[in-house]
């Protein structure tokens, strides 16, 4: 199933202008196995001067994680922090959540009460799920935009970790990852894990951390699909597997049919339904003059459009698929057959 969402829509001709801010408020998605240290990084988001004011979102059935210094006061399963933030404990519908927090913005409220959303998952959660309610709830999309999903690991015990399928589903489908507690592990070590990773998912920088102590900054920025070019370890169309999953990637040089594109996409969607866990990457469409994005969880996708080519910029389509059973040839035979002619 395809989703098109926001304002600059392929599918939408009339009055495009991709360099326009996006007006709904930014999400990321914080993951990783227990004990990984996301409550310890959420910790240090809402401790440093950054600027910013987060709406908290934790989707535990415990306690809500956040420090008892941080926290003035709860009413409504919604807790005001000293920093201005507000924290929500997930128990029931994320949906409803969602909802209630976009009341403590315009027009409900004169000024915001947050600039952006961080939830933090519960250590055992698919990050998928999630994904697909901002993809699938019109409402939810209407409004919100995942920037990136922050996948955590636990340099020490990873190997542990991904022993479950839930802990290796968190890497694969992260913008970004973060090795934490670095400082239990030696150089050798902390180098076997990284080359793990980059096989699990070989489009996400990864970031060394004692404590969580990490560049917010560079945490939360926005994580559109990187550059197959600028990935040094990703060999394009060869598929790697590790751990049960597979990667694919794909580089065309010719610029692709737009409606033979989406139909494409559907059928690899259809073709490996949950297999597939994760896609992204940048679409050259013929005759438009910015870069599409592709966002895709399963059987739901969104083609967005991003900025526009610059002039001496190779107009290159370069796509990632991580999943299980992938067969190579069918992706293959499937952007080949995109070409525009």
């Amino acid at each position: 199933m395809c989703r098109i969402v926001g304002p600059h829509a392929p599918t939408d001709t009339s009055g495009m202008d991709p360099s326009s801010e996006d007006p709904r408020t930014p999400v990321t998605l914080l993951t990783g196995w227990l004990g990984a240290g996301k409550t310890t990084l959420v910790n240090r988001i809402l401790s440093e001067p950054h600027g910013q004011k987060f709406a908290v979102l934790v989707n535990e059935f415990g306690d809500i994680g956040i420090d008892d210094r941080l926290v003035v006061r709860s009413k409504d399963q919604m807790v005001e922090l000293q920093n201005g933030c507000v924290c929500c404990t997930v128990r029931g519908d994320l949906i409803q959540s969602l909802k209630r927090l976009r009341k403590r913005r315009p027009p409900f409220f004169k000024k915001p009460t947050f600039d952006r959303v961080l939830i933090e998952t519960t250590g055992i959660a698919e990050p998928a799920p999630l994904l697909k309610t901002f993809l699938l709830e019109a409402e939810i999309a209407t409004y919100y935009q995942v920037e990136a999903v922050i996948g955590m690991v636990d340099a020490k015990h990873h190997s542990i970790a991904l022993n479950e399928p839930s802990a290796v589903e968190q890497i694969a489908l992260a913008d970004v990852l973060l090795l934490n507690k670095i400082d239990l592990s030696s150089i050798i070590e902390i180098e076997k894990t990284r080359k793990r990773l980059r096989k699990l998912n070989p489009t996400a920088p990864i970031f060394n951390a004692t404590q969580a102590a990490v560049s917010i900054a560079e945490i939360l920025q926005s994580r559109p699909p990187r550059s197959l070019q600028k990935i040094s370890d990703a060999h394009h169309t060869e598929e790697r597997p590790h751990d049960g999953i597979a990667t694919v990637s794909l580089l065309e040089t010719r610029p692709l049919d737009e409606m033979k594109v989406q139909l494409w996409l559907g059928a690899c969607a259809n073709q490996f339904g949950l297999d597939l866990i994760r896609y992204k990457g940048f679409i050259h469409l013929a005759d438009r003059p910015y870069r599409a994005i592709l966002q895709g969880t399963y059987d739901l996708y969104q083609v967005s459009a991003g900025e526009e080519w610059k002039k001496d910029e190779p107009r290159n389509t370069e796509l990632v698929f991580i999943g299980r059973n992938l067969e190579k040839d069918f992706f293959l035979r499937g952007i080949r057959a995109c070409v525009a002619n």
